[in-house]
């Protein structure tokens, strides 16, 4: 059975800021749609599979890859909590774990 998924506002401002990007860029929803579907679907992907994450910290923290981007999720009781959308193009020692 599929878990809920929840984004923190962290995530969800992570999201909004890459898909922002680039409509800014290209004055087109193609590409902006293109990376919303891939990341839904990598969210449907950790719903039903919530251990497929590697964990990263003693917190609990999963990592879960969907080139170019890591999502950082952790497996609550009755939910997993989106925490960051990282493009991995970015500098990996600002990436808050």
């Amino acid at each position: 059975m599929a878990e809920k998924i929840v984004l923190s506002l962290k995530a969800e401002k992570n999201r909004y800021d890459i898909l922002k990007y680039y409509f800014d860029e290209t004055g087109s929803n193609k590409i902006p749609l293109q990376i919303f579907n891939q990341l839904d679907s990598a969210f449907e992907t950790i719903a039903i599979f919530p251990n497929a994450g590697k964990i990263v910290n003693k917190k609990g923290y999963h990592v879960f890859v969907t080139k170019p981007y890591n999502i950082v999720y952790r497996i609550n009781i009755d939910s997993i909590e989106i925490l960051h959308i990282w493009d991995n193009r970015q500098n990996p020692k600002k990436l808050p774990l």
